[in-house]
């Protein structure tokens, strides 16, 4: 463990007014180490105008917009209902096909203006897939079927169009035979 002096810290940082970073790169520590050991040995930390102003004083140049606090730069601003709309959307990583997982394992894409997304715009990735492939949406009573039953494998070799009766049944027969199995095994 690297033994840090009160008073070296205290010189470089209070009286020679170093930056912090400085401060690490002199003392061969890491920034953060700086930091903490200031606030260890109860040495009093700049705040963020206090550190502008300490570097302008050495000469340091920043752009306008730096030394502005973000948070006062728009406020009383009126914005747009299309500045709004931007806005909301950006919380979506990449916008329109930007990809995520469902809960019960499945790939969603978010793509707003589809006509069966969801309330928050995402819609099933095997869905957009198997459109694609018969050049139509699907209508209400047809559901895409994962044949190695891998929720997330969306290749178009894996997706079977069903109905939702089809597949039901399938699935149904699928457990009755897997319940017939555990009770042959059980009495052999």
């Amino acid at each position: 463990m690297i033994k840090v002096d009160k008073n070296e810290l205290y010189d470089l940082y209070i009286n020679q007014q170093l930056p912090m970073h400085e401060v690490a790169k002199r003392m061969n520590i890491a920034i953060g180490s700086v930091y903490n050991y200031l606030k260890k040995h109860n040495i009093p930390t700049r705040t963020n105008s206090e550190a502008f102003q300490v570097l302008k004083e050495k000469g340091w140049e920043f752009p306008k917009e730096v030394a502005i606090d973000r948070g006062k730069k728009r406020r009383g601003i009126k914005m747009s209902q299309e500045a709004r709309d931007k806005m909301s959307q950006g919380k979506f990583k990449g916008g329109i096909g930007h990809k995520k997982r469902h809960s019960a394992g499945y790939i969603q894409i978010y793509f707003p203006d589809h006509p069966k997304s969801t309330s928050d715009g995402y819609i099933m990735e095997h869905d957009l897939v198997m459109e694609c492939l018969i050049g139509r949406h699907l209508r209400d009573d047809e559901v895409v079927h994962h044949i190695n039953e891998k929720k997330d494998d969306n290749r178009k070799c894996n997706l079977q169009l069903m109905t939702a009766s089809e597949h039901m049944s399938y699935h149904a027969k699928k457990r009755c035979r897997e319940r017939r199995n555990d009770l042959l095994t059980q009495y052999v």
